[in-house]
């Protein structure tokens, strides 16, 4: 492979949801890949997703959106209650109306699945069980090996195996993810357990004098929902943080400190939740890069997880990872001796990390917005995420949900080959 020629085939580290999703958006551009795995077919991670408009857009273009719509909890807004249950503020996720979308909470494995089935159908093989090493060399091919010893090679290597990403060693050997300081504890309870009116709005915020609360539901017909909190923690090692998910009575009894002064509702779901079925989730973080290719060949590429984590607040992390593949298979289908593939990376980086920077800016104020009034007072004119107004609802959120990237791509080009 040239400079200049679209890839004869790929090889892609992690079969995550960015993974997957780059095999299929590579495979309908017509550039062969394979997904190398290290953990066992079986393994199921566990847990959610929030899919808002901008990624469903890309999954629809992917064929994905049709055969998914249907498998998980649609809705549109996000409501900030008070503790007297008051709405505070709305927050869009999604909108049939304002952008051609609903939101789709989806449970992280249905979409693996249903993923993994599109690979099957398109005869995209899967190797499941083979840890990715390490580079061996990088020309016009890239040579890499696996934990087992065994090698292979490709005409790119791109590393979508999250934010602890080994790929991303290739490209900076010292660094490690930085812990914000907070972790995530969460449950899945049946809705029906919760002292709350059937039409009690869902996702919903609630900020109450021990913090913010979240609950979500998470499956077809919001009978079970995702509840939890965030709290701040000291950093583990892996081992460690093993333990703490261990110690599902130490968690229990964290959740349901203070339990009697948080409102009725979220005393009837803390009362719900049950040792054996909490989850963690620390929160990671990477600094800004200044490359997500390798220097020279520039056929490593990183990306998702592995190039800029996103604090999952607005639920944008995943979000941001389909923009991701979904733009560079398109720029990698149309190298050619006028656009290049250093040209390329550097009009997809750039694109890709400015909106990276308005989605963390979003995140930043949102997640002031979960702060207790005495520390909100403290922060700047600015901080503070601020609902959409009456008179423009959705408005504010356009450039988020309406990103146009095939369009972006297309005028790049155009503009290229006019030079």
């Amino acid at each position: 492979m040239t400079n200049a020629e679209v890839p004869k085939n790929v090889a892609i580290i992690g079969a995550g949801l960015s993974g997957l999703g780059l095999a299929i958006a590579l495979h309908n551009v017509s550039i062969p890949c394979i997904v190398y795995e290290l953990r066992p077919k079986s393994f199921n991670l566990g847990g959610g997703v929030m899919l808002s408009p901008n990624a469903l857009r890309v999954l629809d273009d992917l064929g994905v959106y049709p055969r998914i719509r249907d498998k998980g909890f649609n809705f549109e807004t996000l409501e900030f209650t008070n503790e007297a249950g008051e709405k505070t503020d709305t927050y869009y996720f999604g909108s049939e109306k304002f952008y051609g979308y609903q939101a789709l909470r989806i449970y992280r494995q249905v979409l693996i699945d249903e993923l993994l089935l599109m690979l099957e159908e398109r005869d995209i093989p899967v190797k499941y069980e083979t840890k990715f090493s390490h580079v061996i060399s990088e020309s016009d091919i890239v040579e890499f090996a696996f934990a087992d010893g065994s090698t292979g090679k490709a005409s790119m290597l791109i590393g979508a195996d999250g934010i602890h990403s080994t790929v991303r060693k290739y490209l900076f050997p010292d660094l490690a993810p930085k812990f914000s300081s907070f972790v995530a504890i969460t449950s899945a309870i049946p809705r029906s357990n919760l002292r709350a009116p059937h039409d009690y709005h869902m996702p919903v915020t609630i900020m109450a004098k021990p913090g913010a609360f979240v609950m979500a539901p998470q499956d077809v017909d919001g009978s079970e929902i995702m509840v939890g909190m965030q709290r701040i923690f000291p950093e583990r090692d892996r081992a460690g943080w093993d333990a703490m998910l261990a110690g599902q009575q130490e968690l229990l009894d964290i959740l349901r400190k203070d339990l009697t002064s948080w409102p009725d509702i979220i005393q009837s779901a803390l009362q719900s939740i049950v040792a054996g079925q909490i989850t963690i989730w620390p929160f990671y973080g990477v600094p800004k890069l200044d490359k997500w290719a390798s220097t020279g060949e520039r056929r490593v590429i990183i990306l998702g997880d592995a190039a800029h984590a996103i604090p999952p607040t607005t639920g944008q992390g995943v979000n941001q990872a389909f923009e991701d593949i979904y733009m560079l298979a398109q720029l990698l289908a149309k190298l050619s001796p006028k656009i290049t593939l250093s040209d390329a990376l550097l009009f997809w980086q750039t694109f890709r990390q400015e909106r990276i920077d308005k989605v963390l800016d979003l995140t930043q104020k949102i997640n002031a917005k979960r702060l207790p009034p005495s520390e909100q007072a403290k922060l700047a004119a600015g901080s503070i995420w601020k609902g959409e107004d009456l008179e423009n609802e959705g408005g504010q959120l356009r450039w988020l949900y309406e990103p146009e990237l095939k369009k972006h791509v297309i005028a790049w080009t155009e503009e290229i080959g006019r030079a």
